[in-house]
């Protein structure tokens, strides 16, 4: 294990964000230098709260604790690794993470301490210290599926809602992702500001959209219209032989390209489904329904389509189109594979995952979720409660710089994106069993249920879940008793 801080340049920074939260491969722009003015040496950056411009920050009047160390662990995974730095550089990114220990720091005089690892020992270091009762790490960071399920059954986390000086209902917490991991009257796991999620969202390639005539898609998003239906119809009407060979493949254009291994999951996100919800019983699968059968049906028919549909499945296919090529409406992404695009001369845009139907409150999408934890042998309680709460207020500055560099000049061309950027963040979602089971074979059977059926031609969705229930309920039953007697220390 190392404890240090990580340097990172600009031009590093700049190379490594277009890690996503999981998987996301896409070659994808450099466009102009980023206008984000960067922050001089030592200046405290004050977040943007024009969203919320009358909720009143953390009240750090009186606290102090004498310069006592406060130690986080983190793995060196997706986002969490590249969002923290020991020196200014002049990149408004590197210099939003200086700032925000620094300000913690100085606000509580505490003395910030970061270890790294990679997922599997950050696990079982932070086990190890649990069990022999040290409380060497207070805030510790997560992997979206390695060891939330160790954690919680082995009764190694501190329940959130009993840390002083939190407020889970600010606004730098991701309320909605909070309260899906909420089990019972406990919460050990939290979600904000703090972590720079990587969530799915839809780009479109705008000269092709223009050709067509289609309607301004940021309207769409706007006006709540922007629907499953409608992508599944606008991807469909712009089928182009290029060559001319008189056959549809990767050299031709069409509606959509890309990676469907993850992507074929997140359409249910999008349209407001759940595969489990954790509830005052138990944790409950959710995921059959009439609107499931229809949305497979729908995603079957076009994306197996090979007339309207260059998707793939990684792990299946070997011929691919990149989006980058230029010959696609429509791809599915992560914001953190974005920049990754910054080579391609594609003029494209950022928007939500479709909404399933106008009636459809919100726009949604599941990031792939890393999550904070705060271990059970915490000694000072008061003092890891405080530092937590201000660290994530302090990283909305660092989410403005992010989302900044991510779409103005850097990797995108238009302000719109930045706007539909906020409307992506605010509609994050999880699932608690994709979280907790995320590793085991029978729930992915209906956790990827899309995935495990569309490769190999399988339209038999009913049958297939009904072989499946009954061993993810069961499943579900046993970890739910497990978090139960660790909660009673049995």
């Amino acid at each position: 294990m190392r404890k240090t801080f990580i340097r990172i340049s600009a031009l590093v920074l700049s190379l490594l964000l277009w890690l996503t939260a999981c998987s996301e491969n896409s070659p994808v722009p450099e466009g102009e230098t980023g206008t984000a003015a960067a922050v001089s040496a030592g200046e405290e950056i004050v977040p943007d709260l024009e969203t919320e411009p009358d909720y009143p920050p953390p009240d750090t009047s009186g606290l102090d604790y004498g310069g006592k160390a406060v130690s986080f662990m983190a793995p060196e995974w997706g986002t969490i690794r590249y969002q923290y730095t020991e020196e200014l550089t002049g990149d408004s990114v590197n210099d939003a993470a200086y700032n925000r220990l620094l300000n913690v720091e100085n606000a509580l005089n505490v003395k910030g301490e970061w270890n790294w690892s990679t997922d599997a020992e950050c696990h079982n270091v932070v086990l190890r210290s649990v069990t022999a009762g040290d409380d060497a790490y207070q805030i510790v960071y997560t992997h979206c599926i390695y060891g939330i399920s160790d954690y919680a059954t082995g009764g190694a986390l501190f329940d959130l809602y009993d840390l002083p000086h939190t407020d889970y209902a600010a606004p730098w917490w991701s309320g909605s992702m909070m309260e899906e991991f909420r089990i019972g009257s406990k919460l050990y796991y939290g979600a904000g500001d703090l972590i720079l999620q990587s969530a799915v969202c839809t780009l479109f390639n705008k000269a092709i959209a223009a050709d067509y005539d289609l309607p301004d898609h940021y309207e769409l998003v706007r006006n709540g219209d922007w629907t499953y239906d409608r992508f599944l119809q606008y991807a469909s009407s712009v089928t182009r032989d290029v060559n001319g060979d008189g056959v549809i493949d990767v050299h031709d254009q069409t509606g959509y390209t890309g990676d469907l291994t993850e992507r074929s999951c997140d359409i249910l996100f999008f349209c407001g489904e759940h595969c489990t919800k954790a509830t005052d019983e138990g944790l409950e699968l959710v995921f059959w329904s009439d609107k499931v059968i229809e949305l497979f049906e729908k995603t079957y028919a076009y994306f197996m389509n090979p007339d309207l549909s260059n998707g793939y499945f990684r792990f299946y296919d070997t011929d691919q189109q990149g989006f980058d090529e230029g010959l696609a409406l429509y791809t599915f992404a992560t914001v953190g594979g974005i920049p990754g695009l910054r080579d391609s001369e594609v003029d494209f845009g950022i928007l939500p995952g479709p909404k399933y139907n106008e009636e459809q409150e919100a726009y949604v999408s599941n990031p792939w979720p890393c999550f904070v934890c705060v271990p059970v042998t915490i000694t000072d309680p008061d003092m890891t409660g405080a530092v937590l709460e201000l660290f994530c207020y302090e990283s909305r500055a660092l989410q403005t710089a992010y989302n900044e560099n991510l779409i103005r000049g850097k990797s995108t061309r238009d302000e719109e994106s930045l706007e539909m950027l906020d409307i992506i963040n605010e509609g994050l979602t999880c699932d608690i069993g994709g979280s907790y089971l995320g590793f085991d074979s029978s729930f992915h059977k209906i956790y990827y249920c899309f995935y495990e059926l569309m490769p190999e031609h399988n339209e038999n969705i009913a049958s297939h879940y009904e072989k499946a229930k009954k061993p993810v309920e069961k499943t579900l039953s046993k970890l739910y008793e497990k978090i139960l007697k660790a909660e009673a220390g049995q």
